[in-house]
Formats: C-alpha cells, sequence, structure tokens
C-alpha cells in the first residue's frame, strides 16, 4: 500500500485506519471500518487550542461527523479518556453512544442525579459529561432507536457485511466481565446516594476495572484495543478476556491499555491475543508526579515489539520548576512551549487480505524509544 504523507489525505474505501490522539488531556482513538463509516473511542481535549482532535481531524479529512459515525464507545468514566465527549456525541448526530455495563446501574444514575449536592462528584469532569450525554440520549430516542447501549463482554456493538470490495466488519465488547459488574454493583449500592438523609461517601470504584476493551475484526485483520483495562482482579479484566475470548486469528495492531502501565500488563494477552511483533499505539498520560508510561514500562513493551509508538515523547505538561526555567530561555524556548499540552496523533492503515500496517506519526508523536 502507497503511504500517503499528508494528515489530511482521507483513506480509501477499502482501507482500515487507527489513529490515536493524545495527550493534551486525554486519549482517544478514531478508527474508519471502510466505506466512510467511522467509530470514535474516547476523547482528549488539546490544552493550546481547546480544540477536540478527534473532531478537528475528521473535518479536516472531509468527514461529515453527523452522518459517517456511527458509534462512539466512552470507555471508562476517567476525565482523560472522557474530557469533551459529550461534544462530540452531540456533533455526531447519527451515532450510538456505548458506555461501560458496570456503570450505568440505577446506583450510579443515582449519583449522576445527585452530583450537584455532593461536591466530589460535581468536581469531576467524567460524571458531568455522563449526565449531559444522558440527556443528549434522552432526546434523541425516536421510531425505535436506541441512541445509548451497555457494553459488556463478548457483546457485538456493530456489524456490517461485506459490500463493493468493502470485507466484512465487526467489533466486539471484550469487557467489562459478569464478575467487574458485580463487583461494582456492590461498591456501588453500598455508597450510593440517598434522596432523603444523610449521602453515603462517594464511590472507591476504580472506573479501570469497568472499561470497555474493543476487539475489531476487518477481513482478515485483528485489532485489539485495550482502553485501561487492568490485568485483575480474578474474573475481571484481562484474566477474564483472556478466559472468554478465542479469536480465529491474533491481532496485528494494540492500543496498549492503561498508557502502557505495568497494573494493565497481562503476559498471556502479548503471547495468546496478538501476533509476533504487533503494531503498538499509545498516549502518556501525566497528573502531577504521576507519569506513565515509566522508563521500565517502556522497556517492557520495546521488549515486545520494535514497531511502538507514542503521541508524545517527553512532558507535555511540564512542571511548574520545568516552565521558570524554560521562561528565562525568552524566545529559545518557543519550539518547547509549542509541544506544551498540543495532542499528537499516530495513524495506522492498511487493507484486508494485502499487505501490512503504514504508520506515521505527526509531532509531537514519535517512535516510542
Amino acid at each position: 500500500m502507497k503511504l500517503k504523507i499528508s494528515s489530511v489525505e482521507p483513506p480509501e474505501s477499502d482501507e482500515l485506519e487507527v489513529s490515536i490522539f493524545g495527550p493534551g488531556k486525554g486519549e482517544s482513538v478514531v478508527l474508519h471500518l471502510g466505506a466512510g463509516r467511522w467509530l470514535v473511542v474516547d476523547s482528549c481535549i488539546d490544552q493550546q487550542s481547546g480544540a477536540k482532535p478527534p473532531l478537528e481531524y475528521l473535518r479536516r479529512i472531509g468527514v461529515d461527523v453527523s452522518r459517517d459515525v456511527k458509534m462512539i464507545v466512552g470507555t471508562h468514566a476517567h476525565d482523560d479518556h472522557f474530557a469533551g465527549i459529550a461534544d462530540i456525541f452531540e456533533a455526531c448526530s447519527e451515532a450510538i453512544f456505548v458506555v461501560s455495563d458496570a456503570l450505568t446501574t440505577k446506583e450510579f444514575m443515582a449519583q449522576i442525579a445527585a452530583d450537584a449536592e455532593i461536591p466530589q462528584l460535581s468536581r469531576s469532569r467524567a460524571y458531568r459529561e455522563y449526565s449531559r450525554i444522558f440527556q443528549i440520549a434522552e432526546s434523541r430516542k425516536k421510531d425505535g432507536f436506541r441512541p445509548l447501549r451497555r457494553g459488556t463482554e463478548s457483546l457485538r456493538l456493530l456489524s456490517f457485511p461485506a459490500e463493493n470490495g468493502v470485507p466484512a466488519v465487526t467489533v466486539t465488547a471484550l469487557s467489562p466481565s459478569e464478575q467487574a459488574k458485580t463487583r461494582a454493583l456492590k461498591i456501588l449500592a453500598s455508597q450510593a446516594p440517598q434522596v432523603n438523609g444523610r449521602r453515603g461517601k462517594v464511590s472507591q470504584l476504580d472506573p479501570n476495572e469497568a472499561s470497555v476493551a474493543l476487539w475489531v475484526e476487518f477481513g482478515d485483520v485483528r485489532i485489539l484495543l485495550g482502553a485501561d483495562l487492568l490485568k485483575g482482579p480474578a474474573g475481571c479484566g484481562w484474566k477474564a478476556v483472556i478466559s472468554t475470548h478465542f479469536p480465529d486469528a491474533p491481532a496485528s495492531l494494540y492500543k496498549v491499555a492503561h498508557h502502557g502501565g505495568e497494573s494493565s500488563h497481562y503476559q498471556p494477552v502479548w503471547d495468546g491475543l496478538l501476533t509476533a511483533n504487533p503494531v503498538a499505539l499509545l498516549a502518556p498520560f501525566r497528573n502531577g508526579n504521576i507519569d506513565q508510561p515509566q522508563p521500565g514500562d517502556i522497556a517492557r513493551i520495546l521488549s515486545m515489539t520494535n514497531r511502538a509508538y507514542i503521541t508524545a515523547s517527553g512532558s507535555p505538561t511540564p512542571s511548574r520548576a520545568v516552565r521558570r526555567e524554560a521562561s528565562k530561555l525568552g524566545s529559545l524556548a518557543s519550539n518547547v512551549r509549542e509541544l506544551w499540552g498540543r495532542a499528537g496523533h499516530v495513524r495506522a492503515r492498511r487493507r484486508a487480505n494485502e499487505g501490512d500496517w503504514a504508520v506515521q506519526a505527526f509531532p509531537p508523536a514519535a517512535l516510542l524509544k
């Protein structure tokens, strides 16, 4: 396949595309499923411009997002995956929105309804995004159209037959597992706000446990999108996926789970669900002293593949000390400051039944090293 250099060149009708954006603030994956059909997973915000890179990119390559985006998946309720996602849903007026089945129980809805009265929740962007998403979905219900769907293990979310040279496509949720949903239900039920009387504590549920990981099939090509799914505990996370998902062929591209962190690394995923030396895509996470991937994480990923890409290297959100030092450089620091808060872009394309992935990294994205 001829490599298209321009970031504004749209894919061909029979081309599969996986684009990852981040961090700015957040992480988002955009997929072309052939025939002008698009899937958006999560969201991010460019901290310099305030733009939502998934929307900006799709519009730049000529996609009519109101018509051509078929589905949006919000993998879990963390700001770095959910910031700005309600804006994306609002713009994509014919899309179905998928949420984790573990985070749409009546107990979770009760926390959403009470967010104005619980300061910790009202400060969470993810919960505010959920509230707006539910309002948009409610306004779009018509003629049997269900704009909101719950993702759970082994559930087929999208399916398109082969047509006009474009291969058959399926998108399947791999998680959350039944055990993960049970754990979430117990935690939320024990701490749910009460309508009258003393309110309980804010839930201690880690939304990563309830992440929606995805398996995509495009002809003979397989893709694994890992969200922020954790390795366990037993019956949950990747341990559950390995025990319930038995594909006919391994994935040649992996969106690395949880920014490459150790808590989401599960070796059987690399051994059983991925080809040798797969294309690996990830976005870093920076928040105060929390920094992923760590040097050890990078070394581990590079021991699995020499085709790993990251949407931004170094620290895209520098500390105050770094900013103070850079400010002393005046105009000499302008090139460095230009990258701060910018969402990088890695794009991988290929056709089914022929060739390999053609991968491009648009600054500040780069090969992982």
